[in-house]
């Protein structure tokens, strides 16, 4: 598939992403099963699969999800869903139909873009287990930046203005090309083409997701030292876009334990409108095979948002980007009224926004909602179905007994009755 590619050069911040620059890839084989973390591998490594299968596909319930959706979704056109970030390998694993780019490399370097993709609509191991939240949706590769440390004056890193012109891309092509979703695993720099762009997909009718940030841990990092270190009413909201724009769903992460302090690792947000759990993820490699994503990072967890998102395009094609979002946000397992700058509104919950019967309005406004859960038990483990079995022996004990006393006040009542009648009837002659 030709990739147009345009060149692009300004000012802008550095994202840090989690790995440097890779090798270009080369003739591999597969090597034995082995949960090898993404970051490590390069394109030109043997291919590996992953040994486990994903966690956070477990905890979300997702296969569950992806099963009620086949039977359940109208047919249609498959949803595609824009992922801006750093390239997507050419693998049968992940199905791309169209690739642009605004940048100088051939070659994909960096393995970030390939991982988001992977988490969106990867498809299944040979055994059948889930990888992409939404495998029947179909990926947009709109390349923005070759490396997040650039070493040479051809790469690109990431930049504002660089991102804002993939999103630009997008909102021009989006009704062409059946772009129901784009997703940006990049926190940037506010930037006035940035906020235009992210207008742009509104009025296009494009759910928008990105993630409302890590934790820094060393200099040079973005938000280093502001952030380095979680200070009482801590909010990134100004400093992390496009997540902090209004309209765009801003994705934090957790680490899926009910327990657990993910502070030390992602930021507290106003701008948080849900949340995933990431670590234990299985995505693709930038060598073909599947890795794993051990980290509590954000840029995994607006992926898996993104692949809800895409099943929920899927599942309601009549509505729009903001009666989606709004389903997002009223299913997540947060009880009404308990947003968070952590969470949100909660973990995202698939079988619930797939199958709660919400009526949203245009506006994406919920006139009313069934009562959530607490906060996080879905996502500290796998959910447990109900038995419904259960509710019908217990249905049938009621009624036995409801009948059992209407048989014994039959018994009580009869010969009060017939003494009744024989009052009544003539003396016999």
């Amino acid at each position: 598939m030709r990739l147009t590619r345009v060149s692009w050069a300004g000012a802008g911040l550095v994202v840090a992403l989690v790995a440097g620059p890779l090798p270009q890839p080369s003739v591999a084989t597969t090597v034995s099963a082995a949960d090898v973390p993404c970051q490590t591998i390069s394109a030109d490594l043997p291919t590996q699969e992953a040994a486990s299968a994903s966690r956070p596909i477990q905890l979300l319930g997702v296969e569950r999800a992806q099963a009620l959706l086949d039977r359940t979704a109208p047919a249609g056109p498959r949803v595609r869903v824009a992922v801006v970030d750093s390239g997507v390998i050419d693998t049968p694993r992940i199905p791309v139909v169209r690739r642009v780019g605004f940048t100088r490399l051939a070659e994909v370097q960096h393995f970030h873009g390939t991982a988001v993709a992977g988490l969106i609509a990867g498809q299944p191991l040979a055994d059948g287990a889930a990888v992409g939240v939404a495998p029947d949706a179909e990926i947009v590769d709109v390349r923005v930046f070759d490396d997040d440390a650039p070493t040479d004056t051809d790469s690109a890193d990431v930049q504002p203005a660089r991102v804002a012109l993939g999103l630009r891309w997008v909102a021009r092509h989006a009704d062409r090309l059946d772009i129901g979703v784009v997703n940006v695993s990049l926190m940037v720099a506010d930037d006035p083409r940035l906020a235009a762009a992210v207008r742009a997909l509104r009025r296009a009718d494009v759910v928008v997701v990105a993630s409302t940030g890590n934790r820094p841990t060393e200099p040079g990092q973005p938000l280093y030292p502001d952030f380095a270190t979680l200070a009482p009413g801590e909010d990134a909201a100004a400093r992390v876009f496009p997540a902090g724009y209004p309209g765009v769903v801003g994705v934090n992460a957790t680490s899926g334990a009910a327990d657990a302090d993910d502070l030390g690792s992602v930021l507290q947000s106003s701008a948080t409108d849900v949340a995933a759990p990431t670590p234990g993820g299985v995505t693709v490699a930038l060598n073909g095979g599947t890795c794993v994503l051990p980290d509590v990072a954000t840029s995994w967890s607006a992926a898996e948002v993104s692949g809800v998102v895409a099943m929920l395009r899927a599942r309601f094609p009549d509505e729009n980007a903001r009666q989606i979002a709004a389903r997002l946000t009223a299913t997540a397992s947060a009880a009404p009224g308990s947003a968070s700058p952590l969470v949100g509104a909660g973990v995202v919950q698939p079988v619930e926004a797939l199958t709660r019967p919400l009526h949203p309005t245009r506006a994406g406004t919920v006139a009313e909602s069934l009562p959530a859960p607490d906060l996080l038990p879905e996502a500290s483990q796998p959910v447990v179905a109900s038995d419904d079995g259960a509710a019908l022996r217990h249905a049938a004990l009621w009624w036995g007994l409801v009948a059992g006393g209407l048989v014994v006040l039959a018994l009580l009542v009869r010969p009060l009755l017939a003494r009744r009648r024989d009052l009544g009837r003539p003396a016999a002659r």
